[in-house]
């Protein structure tokens, strides 16, 4: 049986990540014969959904209420929805990120445009990656950063505002990941922008959101 992860965590409990899911369920067979110890698996995390020119004058609380009723919804049981934060701002609306229960998020992807008020508004999956826009690194934001700066053109030390690099891009992610796998036909492309959508490793990453995140209501 194979654990690829051991982590303290508070409260005397102990998060341990499995090679895969049969190693996993021998694993919990066995702890759960122990008296002394309880078991149990994370918690997946809610979807999130992007919902893309909401009028500004619409308020947060109104939002759930009025596309569960304009949508024919208000029949699905303990259906979540609130609002996480606003990723855009334009003249008079806002792309609003939202958390969502499984079967609330299957019929809204599915009508892809919803009816709120008089206007029909595009709705889509959304993964939320949290990132710092200092070191460019991933699972934290600039206002906890202790890490060097890093340009997100060059990924050399210092901010892209002044590199005078404009003719050399290079991810300093995947260069970073590159440092850590021997293997030669495996080391990642790195030749893009930080903040390229076809970065390997923010493609990694992605994944590992969607592998925790409740998408099977």
């Amino acid at each position: 049986m194979g654990v690829s992860r051991l982590k303290n965590l508070a409260n005397n409990s102990v998060f341990m990540e499995c090679n895969n899911t049969t190693d996993r369920d021998i694993l919990e067979k066995e702890l759960g014969k122990l008296r002394t110890v309880t078991v149990e698996r994370p918690k997946k995390k809610l979807t999130t959904l992007l919902l893309m020119f909401m009028p500004k004058e619409v308020e947060d609380g109104a939002i759930k209420d009025t596309i569960l009723q304009q949508n024919n919804l208000a029949h699905l049981e303990d259906s979540i929805l609130n609002i996480k934060f606003t990723k855009s701002t334009f003249e008079d609306s806002r792309h609003v990120v939202t958390e969502v229960s499984p079967n609330l998020r299957r019929e809204l992807v599915a009508l892809r445009e919803i009816k709120l008020y008089w206007n029909l508004y595009t709705v889509e999956d959304f993964i939320v990656v949290t990132r710092c826009l200092k070191c460019l690194g991933f699972g934290h934001t600039t206002r906890f950063c202790q890490n060097q700066q890093k340009c997100s053109n060059c990924a050399e030390d210092h901010h892209w505002s002044v590199c005078s690099n404009q003719h050399f891009t290079c991810c300093v992610n995947c260069l970073k990941a590159n440092s850590y796998i021997r293997d030669d036909s495996k080391q990642l492309h790195s030749n893009h922008c930080v903040f390229s959508k076809e970065c390997p490793r923010m493609r990694r990453i992605e994944s590992i959101i969607i592998s925790k995140t409740d998408y099977s209501s």
